[in-house]
Formats: C-alpha cells, sequence, structure tokens
C-alpha cells in the first residue's frame, strides 16, 4: 500500500491514499523474529494529541490482518528523488507489516511560524534485523543525495532544498534527522522534517511540515518506540 507522505501539498490538501495489492504471507521460519501485523501496528501509533494540543486526526493506514511478502516491490537506490520522497510505502519495501498515522493542526497559521501544520508518525516491519536496517541506510542514502526537488504546489512550482542529513541516536538506537526548506512564489516558506530511526526488525519515522526547523520530538519517538515493541513477546 502507498500513502503520500508530508509533502509540498500536504500543507493545504487532505491525505490521498492508493492501494496496490495486498501480498500473500510469507512464512517466515521459526528462526526469525516475533512478527505483528498491521492492524496491530496501527493500535500503538500516539494519538495527535501527543504531539501538542489542538491537533487533530486526519487519516490512516496499515497492511492489514496478515503478514506480508518480503518480495520488495520497490528498491530505493534505484528510486527518482521525488519518487520516493513524495511517498511512504507500506508493504513496499519488503516489509512483512507496517502502519502509519497523519495528524493536522487546523490553526497553524494564526500563529506562523511557530507551529506544525501537519505531521506523520509510521512504522515499517521487516522480517530481519538485517532488511531494516537495509532499508534504514538506503533511505538515509537517498535523502543525502537528493540535494534539490521541484515539486507542484497549488498553481505553481514549489522548491525542496535539503539543508542537512544529520546523524544522531534515540534511545541508544541508529537515527538521522533529514532538514528540507521548502520555497514557493508568494507563500510563507515552510521547512519539512523528518526523523528516522532503526531499532530491530522496525524502521520509524516522525515527520512533519513546521514553520520553524526544529527537529521531531525525540521523546515521542522514544515513546512510540516502546509500544511498539510492547507488542511483542519477551
Amino acid at each position: 500500500m502507498k500513502v503520500k507522505i508530508v509533502a509540498v501539498l500536504a500543507a493545504a490538501t487532505a491525505l490521498s491514499f492508493t492501494a496496490v495489492g495486498s501480498a500473500a504471507a510469507q512464512p517466515l521460519g521459526p528462526a526469525q523474529p516475533a512478527q505483528v501485523n498491521g492492524v496491530r501496528l496501527q493500535a500503538a501509533m500516539l494519538a495527535p494529541s501527543a504531539f501538542g494540543s489542538g491537533y487533530t486526526f486526519e487519516e490512516a493506514l496499515n497492511s492489514g490482518t496478515k503478514l506480508q511478502s518480503t518480495h520488495a516491490k520497490d528498491h530505493v537506490p534505484s528510486m527518482s528523488c521525488n519518487a520516493f520522497e513524495d511517498k511512504v510505502y507500506i508493504s513496499s519495501f519488503g516489509d512483512t507489516a507496517g502502519a502509519v498515522l497523519r495528524y493536522s493542526n487546523p490553526n497553524w497559521f494564526s500563529s506562523y511560524p511557530n507551529t506544525v501544520v501537519q505531521g506523520d508518525e509510521y512504522v515499517l516491519q521487516f522480517a530481519t534485523n538485517a532488511a531494516a536496517a537495509t532499508f534504514y541506510s538506503q533511505a538515509q542514502a537517498k535523502y543525502a543525495a537528493c540535494s534539490t526537488l521541484n515539486e507542484p504546489f497549488f498553481k505553481t512550482t514549489a522548491e525542496v532544498d535539503t539543508l542537512s542529513v544529520a546523524k544522531t541516536t534515540i534511545s541508544g538506537n541508529k537515527a538521522f534527522v533529514v532538514t528540507q526548506r521548502l520555497t514557493a512564489p508568494g507563500y510563507k516558506v515552510l521547512y519539512l522534517l523528518y526523523l528516522y530511526v532503526v531499532s530491530g526488525t522496525d524502521v520509524y519515522d516522525l515527520s512533519d511540515i513546521s514553520g520553524t526547523n526544529d527537529e521531531p520530538s525525540h521523546a515521542l519517538m522514544s515513546q512510540l518506540i516502546h509500544r511498539v515493541k510492547a507488542l511483542y513477546p519477551h
């Protein structure tokens, strides 16, 4: 399944979902790490109110009740910058389950620039730690390679410039933060922020559109990781 990520039109339009065919579940074998389905991952998502007062639920999507095929339909290294950055992919990169939730701030304009317009949280679950680490590394490399993008924006074209791709850690896990600036003729400057984390078989992302370039909350990311990890047997 595919869902449009925080992107240039997300500041003013509702989330648009497009489904690709649900893949057949693949047996993972007794030696593989424990797995949960997309419905359970969805239940672990943070509520919109966790991100700020007045934030409201917009849309959500998950990969369903069955584990998905580990066969990747899309390969990050061969994708164009626009194709990769315009979508969050669920059950497309060989992940066995995934979930995404979008929230928005209907009153963002009145408090610009100190406000978040809209944000996403998502998790992709892979069959092995190595598969998750591979996707994470490929995503980091793709963001670093995409220095400037041109995107349709209402009746004009916006320029999206990658200002930095910086390594960090979240609760002892490898992470990176992407900061991008969006400019379009006649519109306010906006920033696109992405915080990616890899932890075991899961890759997490918090992303938002805001009037400043403050990165997504490390504390909230830690909460999301904790909630997902609680789904697995200990």
